[in-house]
């Protein structure tokens, strides 16, 4: 009752799932991922054993094939499964069980795996391999034109409601929130994977101002705002909080009448951010005599 894909990048070393369904919250218990050790979809009469101790035994050297064979030979019913895994090294492993609802079925493509079931017809899974390998850009882009793909060769044959993507690294860091590019998930919407098109645009242009803030924080503020000047600037009304750290970049690299405008504009529309700015001193954040001079009159 579900479309899935999983795939890698093989030039950022990224790994993603995604998946859109009729069901509800498809991202609640479909797509698994989990930085350095690879990516799940489990679907159909979904286990979520395959997701969560399919990650457990990737991690462990297993390939996909061995993780999938293992898991398989332990579930009383492996014909009701659908199930797609791919490994840090980048091996896809895909399976659909007899009993999968028709029109049901997977194919595997050049660093990536589509699977189907209770769809249109075997143009729906192929569609999305397709899609996948002839768009470029980033992975998650990737990702979503191949759900689009499968929505516009017939889809879900139910109709559509929700949708998720997953990105992380195939390399850890050590810290997980650094690692997990992308997680994001419509659980109940008419038009899911469109939704969260603008969410992923949303969340690339948040994370970008929020690395420059830490940036900017961390001693470099003159890199932080030209970087930040390659951006449209923020909205307060939709993006106070972007503009509050967009003014303290400014302010940072010198350009405080830039700054105060800023504040300006965030006093007229959402002043609760002016307070948070002037906690920033006694959290150490910020000079307390720069904020003086951006916030003169204790707004």
């Amino acid at each position: 009752m579900t479309y899935s894909i999983v795939a890698r990048d093989r030039d950022t070393g990224e790994m993603g799932v995604a998946t859109q369904s009729q069901a509800f919250a498809v991202g609640s218990s479909v797509p698994f991922a989990h930085p350095g050790q690879g990516v799940i979809a489990t679907q159909s009469m979904g286990e979520p054993m395959y997701g969560e101790i399919g990650l457990d035994l990737l991690r462990g050297g297993l390939s996909a094939q061995e993780v999938l064979t293992a898991l398989q030979s332990v579930d009383p019913h492996p014909e009701r499964r659908q199930v797609a895994l791919l490994g840090p090294s980048g091996d896809v492993a895909l399976f659909t069980g007899d009993a999968c609802v028709p029109a049901a079925g997977h194919l595997a493509g050049a660093d990536c795996g589509a699977l189907a079931n209770l769809v249109t017809g075997a143009h729906v899974w192929e569609a999305m391999v397709a899609a996948f390998e002839s768009t470029p850009g980033p992975l998650a882009q990737r990702l979503l034109r191949s759900l689009h793909a499968a929505e516009d060769s017939g889809g879900d044959l139910r109709g559509r409601r929700s949708a998720a993507v997953m990105v992380v690294r195939t390399r850890t860091t050590g810290r997980p929130w650094h690692d997990r590019v992308v997680d994001l998930r419509v659980d109940d919407d008419p038009d899911p994977v469109t939704e969260l098109d603008r969410l992923v645009a949303r969340r690339l242009r948040y994370q970008r101002v929020v690395t420059a803030f830490q940036l900017a924080l961390d001693g470099d503020p003159l890199t932080a705002d030209r970087q930040l000047e390659e951006l449209r600037p923020q909205d307060p009304e939709t993006e106070p909080d972007q503009v509050l750290w967009r003014a303290v970049v400014a302010a940072l690299a010198g350009r405080e009448e830039a700054a105060r405008g800023m504040l300006a504009d965030l006093a007229a529309t959402a002043p609760q951010f002016l307070e948070a700015a002037r906690r920033f001193g006694p959290a150490g954040l910020l000079p307390q005599d720069l904020l003086d001079r951006l916030l003169p009159d204790n707004t």
